[in-house]
């Protein structure tokens, strides 16, 4: 939902899927605000921000072309979850030419909603009223994004290792730890293995044709909907870099912060 007034006072409301705790929570914990704050493209990088009346903040946004924008100000209202407000000015070159703006922030419980309505005013001219406008607007974009809930696993499904030549790969297992596979993929794409304890284990690659080779283990985090699961990815721009279904399974591959892929999995009934 979103309703702009094109007055010299602007004001924003939109409503979040999300309890007042957790949208109150995204506009004052410095983790938290890195994942939406701020116009698309730019990168978050130096947040502050002392969640009490008369605390200060600071944030830092690095533009795609490397210029550096600093917003800060003092909290005049700290009332959680239902109250934030403070002063809103832009570093400048010559400190001569920044100017607050205050900004005022109430959080409505809908349900199990949340509506934001913020209000800004004192701007210099209607093109920074104008400009600001898009700003959050754009932030809350992102926000919403930010909210959605998390991809819920299940437990581990399968765990092992990538392999390059699976039949040498399950020769190995057999002859040095006793274990004949469950299941061999075809097209010497590898293995599985169940467990005593009930976990699997696996054996993947071979054909080369299946997933990305990394010469590391790898973990297969259980999912309920796999659809959903990449659907919330992609909500929050985080790249999918393979999708693939083998007859027992589905799955989507993403990198963590590392490097690491990290693979989620969908069985199927078997």
């Amino acid at each position: 939902m979103n309703d702009t007034q094109t007055t010299q006072v602007l004001t924003i409301k939109r409503t979040f899927n999300s309890p007042r705790e957790r949208v109150f929570a995204a506009f004052t914990n410095p983790e938290l605000l890195r994942d939406w704050f701020g116009p698309p493209g730019t990168i978050l990088g130096d947040v502050r921000f002392e969640a009490r009346e008369g605390g200060r903040y600071r944030v830092e946004m690095r533009s795609s072309a490397g210029e550096v924008y600093t917003v800060k100000g003092v909290i005049s209202a700290f009332e959680p979850p239902a109250l934030l407000a403070y002063t809103f000015r832009w570093e400048e070159d010559d400190p001569q030419l920044e100017r607050d703006t205050f900004v005022r922030i109430e959080f409505i419980a809908r349900g199990a909603q949340t509506e934001v309505a913020l209000t800004q005013e004192n701007f210099a001219s209607d093109d920074s009223r104008s400009r600001h406008d898009t700003g959050w607007n754009d932030s809350f974009d992102r926000l919403d994004a930010a909210l959605a809930p998390p991809i819920r696993i299940r437990g581990i499904d399968l765990s092992g290792y990538m392999v390059q030549d699976a039949k040498r790969a399950i020769g190995f297992y057999r002859t040095v730890f006793g274990l004949e596979p469950t299941l061999i993929y075809p097209e010497d794409r590898g293995a599985e293995y169940d467990l005593p304890d009930g976990t699997t284990f696996g054996l993947w690659g071979g054909g080369g044709t299946v997933m990305p080779f990394q010469p590391s283990n790898g973990i297969l985090f259980a999912v309920d909907d796999l659809d959903d699961a990449v659907a919330t990815l992609r909500a929050r721009d985080i790249t999918v870099r393979f999708e693939g279904e083998t007859p027992n399974c589905r799955l989507a591959m993403l990198n963590d912060t590392e490097g690491n892929i990290v693979t989620l999995h969908e069985r199927k009934a078997r």
